[in-house]
């Protein structure tokens, strides 16, 4: 089955399940129709508040995948097994994360996974776009562990880490040569207690203490070169004020003749997010395609919200482009022809919700995929760029090192403007 279906008609018809539900709620003071964010936080708190036993609770995961992953065939197995399995043997909140996490692995997919407490509040904080820690983001190769990126106004810009700094010791525990899952060292760190982490560069030992704190985080920045080229950096496409932030961005830039957007180390965000950006830079194009299970497509649509002017578009990607921000790069290269810049992007495209469940825990459940409008799935393989270089985080990175790929964007962002003469 497919449907076609505009933006407007997706939030309306979302609007209108919402507002049945906490109807009876609503009666008793209208004055909350002025804000339907209180529904939202009010539903997830009083479901997740909820007390219930764990065997409860085991049944209620189980039910929830059961009716919303996307593959109907829960990857070829009998799901009534493991509840018929494990459900007699929960005693204990333990006891049931186990038994969910082993379930949810029979899956085989990354995406789907149980939270408890936690990892859940963790979670609510991503998605209204906050960060606490110490701001590095790091590769591990089994051998080492390299800073892959540090978080802008976090502890450790502030205190001169680097891109490609190799982690030697943290907290005293020597890892110069790797350990299976290091981010469970930065996560043990108890909110407001410090790290400390010795970090090689250049053949050198430095030595810094890190205080973890909450991390602000710009969700995007731009500049305008002298000769009309606009430069759009979105760090990520999460949070509420990402939409705000993004239209006031493409309204300050609208008279640059050529926009290069950096998409680098976006790891991605809020699918509706993703589509809305996309709908206030096209007419009534294709966004994208959203498959369920049963194979039923939404063939989702801009909406003519169109608020920019349309001009030569360069997008930077890199290995680390995913998930949302492929959505925006990919649906801008199908309508506008706009020209990808880098490596082939991380290749996500399955999409999950966040559900809260009982006793303060949560799951995040892939529901959906979407396909890209000219018809391309780029699960696994990603997008591919027009022009393919290696980003400078991949080779080995220095702070002086020039952004050769930037430079190339605009390059060729003055080529485009000197033949339209």
């Amino acid at each position: 089955m497919e449907k076609q279906i505009r933006l407007k008609t997706v939030i309306f018809y979302s609007v209108v399940i919402l507002i049945t539900i906490v109807a009876v709620e609503l009666y008793l003071d209208s004055t909350k129709l002025l804000n339907f964010n209180f529904l939202y936080k009010r539903l997830d708190k009083i479901t997740a508040a909820q007390k219930i036993a764990p065997q409860r609770l085991f049944v209620n995961v189980w039910r929830t995948v059961r009716n919303e992953y996307v593959d109907s065939s829960m990857n070829r197995q009998n799901w009534m097994r493991w509840r018929n399995r494990y459900l007699k043997n929960i005693k204990t909140m333990d006891d049931a994360n186990v038994a969910i996490n082993t379930m949810l692995i029979s899956l085989n997919d990354p995406y789907t996974k149980f939270l408890m407490t936690e990892l859940y509040t963790k979670q609510q904080q991503i998605l209204d776009s906050k960060v606490y820690g110490v701001g590095i983001i790091f590769n591990n190769n089994g051998n080492k562990i390299v800073v892959d990126n540090v978080l802008e106004n976090s502890p450790a810009q502030k205190n001169q880490i680097l891109p490609g700094d190799t982690i030697v010791s943290i907290n005293g525990r020597d890892v110069s040569k790797g350990v299976d899952n290091p981010k469970i060292l930065f996560d043990n760190i108890s909110d407001n207690n410090a790290v400390n982490i010795k970090v090689k560069r250049d053949n050198k030992i430095i030595e810094r203490t890190l205080k973890k704190s909450e991390i602000p985080i710009k969700t995007m920045k731009y500049k305008i070169l002298p000769d009309k080229i606009a430069i759009i950096s979105l760090a990520t496409i999460m949070g509420e004020k990402a939409i705000k932030d993004f239209i006031q961005i493409i309204k300050i830039t609208n008279n640059a003749k050529t926009i290069i957007l950096d998409l680098r180390d976006n790891y991605g965000g809020i699918l509706s997010n993703a589509i809305e950006m996309a709908n206030y830079m096209l007419d009534e194009e294709k966004i994208l395609s959203i498959e369920s299970r049963g194979n039923n497509k939404l063939q989702i649509y801009a909406s003519n919200e169109n608020i920019f002017k349309k001009k030569n578009i360069i997008i930077l990607v890199n290995k680390n482009t995913a998930s949302a921000a492929e959505i925006l790069a990919g649906t801008l290269k199908d309508n506008l022809g706009a020209v990808i810049i880098g490596e082939n992007t991380y290749g996500k495209n399955s999409i999950q919700q966040v559900i809260p469940m009982p006793n303060n825990t949560g799951l995040i459940v892939t529901s959906n995929k979407y396909i890209l409008p000219n018809g391309e799935d780029i699960h696994n393989t990603g997008i591919s760029p027009d022009i393919y270089m290696r980003d400078r985080k991949t080779l080995k990175y220095n702070m002086k090192q020039k952004d050769v790929m930037m430079e190339k964007a605009i390059e060729i962002a003055r080529n485009m403007m000197k033949n339209e003469k």
